[in-house]
């Protein structure tokens, strides 16, 4: 019996495994710095010189079995590539338009002429607050919550160090080896332990993490991480789930190395030293394809694995002049040679083999793609997809060939030569191809059908052309609201390529370059992003689309155990909040014994608590500092406790005025002990605190507190501002009184509670008015629909836009 039992249980086991191998895997095989000809895979319709000097079977192999994309796309740049990639953003949305590396340090090279706007040079964020990144919920960790296990093995470079996506995994990865903030490699070599053996400080940014075991031997890089995929594959057959690895070569970036397998047979051929040492790499980088199509053929998985060849961004030609022909110049460059890419794509049962499509395609639109492959079609998140699929093109289908791509470098790459490095915007249009150059303000027009090498430059043959493309890119940059170069002899921006000036600055009341529609409620849906304010940066301190806190709360919540309201009190926000048709709901839960509520007094009620760190944490969602509007958008309900409030701290030094004073307009000035602060209390007892310590009310008269009404809070460099819709109800003055500290001395953290405590005693606060109905089994007593803050870094003296109200 015991046996039958068994039998029984490793049937299902297999069965398991069988049913889990019908869903599709997905190898996504990454080159770095690949070239469009860097192969003996002809992408064009003319074999070309490159073809025969390199030597890739197992692309010709992969290609025989699936589809050539032969107008293949990416960024000119790494790191704008990858976050593409991931996040189905183009860069000019994105606007992380240059290379990354260390936190809060822009990469752009000193220009004599521009100066750079700020863009996000931190990267990839997977949390909104991080300054100068881009947040978006990223490819691997929608695969990872369908049932995928996620995988990356080599290069990252999507998240600058001492972010969250320096590391992998915390952009939905399960696995990473290798990946880290840096984009290139310390070294090819295992005998240098990948650049371990170098400089340590030099080492701690550069030598390739996760690959000790091969220190000190003679393992290639490129055969480490293929043997370190093959392992993690390994891992999720075992745990019988559908993977996606992300295959993700430092090959073949520079500075190049000797891989001794394959180096002699090309100074055999008569290349040089440096050539000799680039083909070998790119033999090496095909040796791994093969490898990996080997694994899936014997793991039995080929006919359920799709396998995807790219390259990031065109092949590096610096001090390797002409070496994309037939393409101009190379990486860094908006030149065919800077952005086309070698791609195939193998889906079995899908694609046709040894097919070509001359669909345009783009990186960012692998990521709608791989999502449409694994089946993820109910998917929310808070960036826009730019990218659109390419599925019907793996199907043998011919795709839009008039769709516009775009390409948007306001940059200085470190390396210059020809147009390589320089700060410029493209748009590809079916045949037709216009670059504009920024530090001369002037642009180039090719025909790519009948001038591939890009070498004569129409722009004067036909001008109605360019005045269409020109339109076209920049209404595409004002749309995104681009990130924009700056002449240093005006201090304003450069015109966008049409001529038209770049602005800045939302018009005082014109509200609808907020809003699409201002007079209606904003009502978030799971995973909802929030339109774009045109000069101003606009955050979010909660999307509700499952980007949670360990305790399986919105972004934000915490497990709340402090000495703000409560000294003894452990509030499970679980117990007291939830969302529900994207509005956040907080009602007090009554606790078993009376908690103290650090004044003194015994309440029955708990609270919910929002808050954008654990204490003694330095990561805040937003730093307040000057020109700052928050505004959140509540309502109350009858069934309400008696001390609801909002809560507005300051970091843990709390750097807010001591024996400062407010003015509470509609009351005398008081001043106030400890901290600065204000509280508001209507008849129905709605409270607003900023700061903490102590208590002081003024009797306000809200509309009716059961409709939607808003909250708002306004820093400027010489007063806070504050109240409820259209009236101001304080105003806090800095060196009032004598007052010398400021709250923005230092950046200021951001903190909400929603408290709702009924007092034991009735009279336990002057003035209170405890209403008779309120029963033990209250409702849910506040709703918060949202919670938005604006920024203007470049404060000309104007106010932020007047909030609509509802």
């Amino acid at each position: 019996m015991k046996n039958s039992i068994l039998s029984i249980a490793a049937m299902a086991l297999l069965s398991g495994n069988a049913i889990a191998q019908q869903k599709t895997n997905i190898i996504l095989f990454l080159v770095d710095d690949m070239g469009w000809q860097d192969t003996s895979l002809p992408f064009w319709n003319d074999t070309t010189e490159l073809n025969h000097i390199y030597e890739t079977p197992n692309m010709e192999r992969l290609a025989k079995k699936g589809v050539r994309f032969t107008h293949a796309y990416a960024c000119p740049i790494s790191s704008p590539s990858r976050v593409s990639l991931f996040t189905g953003a183009s860069a000019a949305q994105h606007k992380v338009t240059n290379w990354t590396l260390k936190k809060d340090t822009p990469t752009d090279r000193k220009n004599e002429t521009l100066d750079f706007e700020a863009w996000n040079y931190n990267g990839l964020c997977p949390e909104p607050g991080l300054e100068h990144s881009f947040y978006a919920k990223c490819l691997p960790q929608l695969l990872r919550e369908n049932g995928y296990t996620t995988m990356m093995v080599g290069k990252a470079h999507f998240g600058s160090i001492d972010t969250p996506a320096a590391n992998p995994l915390a952009i939905g990865f399960d696995y990473n080896i290798a990946g880290h903030a840096a984009g290139a490699m310390g070294s090819y070599l295992g005998e240098e332990g990948y650049g371990a053996s170098g400089k340590p400080e030099w080492a701690a940014i550069w030598a390739v993490p996760d690959l000790e075991k091969y220190h000190g031997t003679d393992t290639f890089l490129t055969e480490a991480l293929t043997l370190e995929a093959k392992g993690l594959m390994d891992k999720a057959l075992d745990q019988s789930k559908p993977f996606f690895l992300y295959m993700s070569h430092y090959a073949v970036h520079a500075p190049f190395g000797t891989d001794k397998r394959f180096y002699q047979k090309y100074m055999d051929k008569g290349l040089p030293h440096k050539e000799a040492q680039y083909a070998a790499l790119v033999e090496g980088m095909d040796k791994s394809l093969g490898d990996l199509m080997d694994y899936v053929d014997r793991k039995g998985i080929a006919d359920h694995t799709v396998i995807i060849f790219m390259s990031d961004n065109g092949g590096y030609t610096i001090g390797r002049a002409d070496k994309n022909a037939p393409l101009s110049e190379g990486k860094g460059s908006l030149k065919e040679g800077g952005i086309r890419e070698p791609m195939i794509v193998y889906y079995p049962n899908v694609t046709s083999p040894s097919t070509m499509n001359d669909t345009p395609v783009i990186i960012e639109d692998f990521f709608p793609t791989l999502l449409e492959i694994a089946g993820v079609d109910d998917y929310q998140t808070p960036q826009q997809i730019d990218g659109q699929s390419f599925m019907a093109q793996m199907k043998g289908q011919t795709g839009e060939k008039e769709r516009a791509l775009f390409f948007h470098y306001p940059n200085n790459w470190g390396e210059r030569i020809q147009t390589i490095g320089a700060p410029q915007s493209a748009v590809v249009k079916g045949d037709w191809k216009l670059i504009h150059y920024y530090e001369t303000g002037s642009g180039c027009l090719y025909n790519l059908n009948d001038d591939i090498s890009e070498q004569h430059d129409l722009s004067a043959r036909y001008p109605d052309k360019v005045k269409e493309l020109t339109k076209v890119l920049s209404d595409y940059l004002r749309a995104q609201h681009a990130t924009m170069p700056i002449l240093k002899t005006t201090g304003k921006f450069v015109p966008y390529p049409d001529g038209e000036d770049v602005e800045r600055i939302l018009p005082k009341d014109d509200e609808t370059l907020v809003y699409d529609n201002p007079e209606d409620a904003l009502h978030l849906k799971k995973g909802d992003m929030h339109p774009k304010m045109k000069g101003w940066s606009f955050y979010t301190a909660h999307e509700f689309n499952d980007k949670d806190t360990k305790k399986g709360l919105p972004l934000g919540f915490i497990e709340h155990r402090g000495l703000h309201m409560s000294r003894t009190a452990k509030v499970d926000n679980r117990k007291c909040s939830k969302v529900e048709d994207g509005v956040l709901r907080i009602w007090s839960v009554e606790e078993k014994d009376s908690i103290d509520n650090r004044f003194g007094k015994k309440v029955k009620y708990s609270h919910g608590c929002y808050r954008t760190s654990l204490p003694g944490s330095k990561e805040f969602w937003c730093n307040f500092t000057e020109n700052m509007r928050i505004e959140i958008r509540f309502k109350r309900t009858p069934y309400v406790g008696f001390n609801d409030a909002l809560w507005f701290m300051g970091n843990n030094n709390r750097p807010w005025p001591k024996n400062g004073e407010i003015d509470l307009l509609e009351n005398p000035k008081k001043t106030l002990n400890d901290c600065a602060h204000f509280t508001l209390h209507s008849e129905n007892h709605y409270a607003g605190v900023v700061g903490g310590g102590g208590s002081v009310t003024s009797s306000i008269n809200l509309a009716d507190m059961s409709q939607w009404n808003i909250y708002w809070l306004e820093w400027y460099p010489d007063r806070i501002v504050g109240g409820v819709n259209g009236q101001t109800y304080f105003e806090h003055h800095k060196g009032a009184d004598g007052n010398t500290d400021w709250p923005w001395s230092d950046p200021l953290g951001f903190f909400l509670i929603f408290s709702t405590g009924i007092s034991t005693n009735p009279n336990a606060w002057p003035g209170a008015i405890i209403p008779s109905e309120w029963k033990k089994d209250a409702k849910p007593a506040m709703y918060i629909d949202w919670i938005r803050v604006y920024t203007n870094r470049d404060y000309k003296g104007e106010n932020p836009p007047a909030p609509k109200y509802y």
